[in-house]
């Protein structure tokens, strides 16, 4: 009885030492799970991070002329300018962008505003919204680029939310160059008025002194003609304006100066001509710029 009470001791023992055993290597499994789930957490974490920090800035750089040039200083001929930026949205979703016009010369500094486009229309950014204030291009000619903005981050359009636009647009990197279509219409017209009547006199004269027979000889003719602009509501006389124009081209160098006697007026007509607007035409096509930047954060090796 003895030996079979210790046999039985011992067997209990064991049997206590195997659920020892077996308890710890459950917990040893469990915790090998956890790290494992850890760790593939940890990298979807990583890759969340890394993919909420990716955005891609669309950039159209239009250039706009506007005011007016009255010399012959520049490259750019005299005239009024203007421009014409036109923005198609060509989403069937609302769109926003936002732009800010930069001058060469840096005189304004002005600040981002929105657009807000509905979808399959166009709005347009000419000089008067450029500078509202009119007497900012009485002041002459102002050249500059408008910088026209659309943000995306992680794939969504970050400008609507600027708009209050309350939807969510989600777009892929292959839409970003096709968002919208920037064209721009530069135009200059040379006259202040569309339509302009200039008169002109058509005189026929004749030199009859013998002290102007040298003129007649360096002119080489002896009827003579000669047409000149002027202005309405104004007495002419064709002696003066004949008399002055030759005094002024040839009497240098003939040491002598024509009086209305030695001219004598053979006809005159007035007529008109109608000087239609000088204007022309140039057009851009603005091709975007796209830059992607990628913020990575960092994540503890565990």
């Amino acid at each position: 009885m003895i030996i079979i009470k210790i046999y039985m001791k011992y067997y209990y023992m064991l049997f206590f030492l195997l659920i020892i055993f077996a308890f710890q290597t459950v917990i040893s499994n469990i915790k090998t799970k956890e790290y494992t789930d850890f760790k593939i957490l940890s990298s979807i974490l990583a890759q969340s991070n890394i993919n909420n920090g990716e955005s891609q800035t669309v950039d159209y750089y239009a250039r706009f002329n506007c005011g007016t040039i009255d010399n012959d200083n520049g490259p750019l001929r005299p005239g009024k300018y203007d421009s014409d930026i036109t923005i198609f949205n060509r989403q069937t979703f609302p769109l926003t962008v936002i732009w800010k016009p930069i001058e060469i010369n840096q005189e304004n500094k002005n600040n981002f505003q929105t657009i807000n486009i509905q979808p399959e229309n166009i709005v347009n950014i000419n000089c008067a919204k450029i500078f509202p204030s009119l007497s900012t291009i009485k002041k002459g000619f102002i050249e500059g680029i408008a910088l026209i903005r659309i943000n995306v981050e992680n794939g969504q359009l970050i400008n609507n939310f600027l708009n209050n636009q309350g939807q969510s647009i989600n777009i892929n990197s292959q839409q970003l160059n096709n968002l919208i279509n920037v064209d721009v219409l530069h135009t200059v017209n040379t006259l202040d008025d569309l339509k302009k009547e200039v008169l002109f006199l058509k005189v026929d004269f004749l030199l009859n002194n013998n002290k102007g027979k040298t003129i007649n000889q360096q002119i080489n003719k002896d009827n003579l003609t000669a047409i000149f602009q002027v202005e309405p509501n104004l007495i002419i006389d064709p002696h003066i304006l004949v008399k002055n124009i030759i005094n002024n081209n040839y009497s240098s160098s003939n040491s002598q100066h024509l009086s209305n006697d030695t001219i004598k007026v053979l006809g005159s007509r007035l007529f008109s001509n109608t000087l239609t607007d000088n204007h022309a035409l140039t057009f851009q096509k603005v091709v975007p710029t796209i830059t992607n930047t990628t913020n990575v954060i960092p994540f503890a090796n565990q």
